[in-house]
């Protein structure tokens, strides 16, 4: 059975490749939705990021006001490059009635992709946060600025929380677009109950709960003078986190799958999802057999990098066409050069390390490649790479890579070893 993979794209506007083609248009005025939009609309801000030396916008999303004394709600990738780049670019509000301000970070939830802002000249009026969960089928309405064209209103109905995810995100069918990123999503109470920040085209868009938003504020508040570098708070919280979901991955023996007459690691947990397939082809000298594994709940980082990604893949390849001299040297050329599928430049992480070992276990004879690097700017955090393929047999061989991003030098380690030790010949 194949698996639909779906693109889940963020909704803050890059400038460099602004489309004014809309496919879907804001709900139609009237009852609520037009009370709604009257009422709130002033509380709803574009966010603006701008380059200081050419003061021109390299990125726009939407905000929302919080509490009386300014405190704006909009997502972290919205202001990423604040914090990426500190010193290089500055936040701006916009507002409906067209006053302008200076936003200062104030706080952020890396994990939720959330961050408190500070705004100078907006203070009275702000939007309830509501911590309670609606009812499915509930209908509720977003707010934001898609696409640099005014603020909008859009309808939609709440449909649970994503199901097997890492992380807590509101199933909300309806329209929102590139630079509603940040926007409130109300309901007919005119609460807020999630923050836009992601869609998957056709109506499957998805909010953060506004519980995270309510923590956050909280925590905000108590903030007088925020830092000019949060790297270190971004640090932080990826430790924390990577370590809340590798420790129970960790505490268990991985559970298997069987492929021929290998086992291996397979679905590991309810958020990391398994699919699969076999190639055969007359014009092939092999037969392919196999399965990839991945968890679809990477933290974004900046415009090049993410963070927090488990991948795995098993290839197990037979012949019978091929003598054993071409079949070691297909396997060798096949898997040279890898692809990892890592972002980052540079600026944020160094090169790979690598080591390379024959090793024996569990019945097999494997080369084993291991490689890790390290991230610059946040400190403590890793991404690791794992490639293995056996030995033991003439006409056949399993290969498989592992890949975890942002990560522990300890956990990637652990993991590693584990799931080599998951790996066996049982027939």
């Amino acid at each position: 059975m194949k698996v639909l993979n779906i693109t889940i794209k963020y909704l803050a506007c890059s400038l460099s490749f602004l489309s004014l083609i809309i496919l879907t248009s804001p709900a139609n005025a009237g009852g609520p939705t037009e009370d709604l939009f009257r009422r709130h609309k002033g509380n709803v801000l574009q966010v603006r990021i701008l380059d200081i030396a050419s003061n021109a916008k390299a990125g726009i999303g939407s905000g929302f006001a919080v509490s009386s004394h300014g405190h704006i709600i909009t997502n972290y990738h919205v202001i990423s490059e604040l914090v990426v780049h500190p010193g290089r670019y500055r936040a701006e509000y916009l507002l409906e009635n067209g006053q302008k301000g200076t936003l200062q970070l104030m706080d952020l939830d890396v994990i939720h992709d959330l961050a408190l802002l500070k705004a100078e000249g907006v203070a009275g009026k702000f939007l309830k946060l509501e911590g309670k969960e609606p009812v499915k089928g509930e209908k509720l309405f977003s707010l934001g600025n898609p696409f640099d064209l005014g603020l909008i209103i859009v309808e939609g109905t709440f449909n649970g929380f994503l199901e097997k995810s890492l992380y807590k995100k509101i199933h909300f069918t309806g329209s929102i677009n590139p630079g509603m990123s940040g926007g409130p999503t109300l309901n007919q109470k005119g609460a807020v109950v999630g923050i836009n920040v992601a869609t998957a085209g056709n109506q499957v868009s998805f909010l953060v709960p506004a519980m995270y938003a309510i923590e956050l504020l909280a925590r905000g508040k108590k903030v007088n003078e925020p830092p000019e570098d949060f790297s270190q708070i971004v640090s932080r919280q990826l430790l924390d986190n990577q370590d809340s979901y590798m420790g129970p991955l960790l505490r268990e023996p991985f559970s298997p799958v069987s492929i021929g007459g290998y086992e291996m690691p397979g679905e590991l947990s309810p958020f990391i999802k398994c699919w699969g397939d076999t190639r055969k082809s007359e014009g092939l000298l092999y037969d392919q057999v196999y399965q990839t594994c991945s968890t679809d709940d990477d933290i974004y980082l900046s415009g090049s990098m993410s963070s927090g990604s488990i991948r795995f893949r098993h290839e197990l390849f037979k012949t019978e066409k091929l003598g054993t001299s071409r079949f070691y040297n297909f396997l060798e050329s096949h898997f040279k050069q890898p692809n990892m599928h890592l972002g980052g430049d540079e600026e944020s992480v160094g090169n790979f390390q690598c080591k390379s070992n024959f090793v024996v276990h569990n019945g097999l004879n494997s080369k084993v490649v291991f490689c890790m690097r390290g991230y610059k700017k946040l400190g403590g955090l890793y991404d690791s790479f794992m490639t293995a393929t056996t030995f033991s047999r003439d006409n056949e061989a399993l290969h498989t890579t592992l890949v975890l991003s942002g990560v522990s030098y300890e956990n990637a380690v652990r993991f590693s070893r584990a799931y080599m030790e998951a790996i066996a010949w049982k027939k």
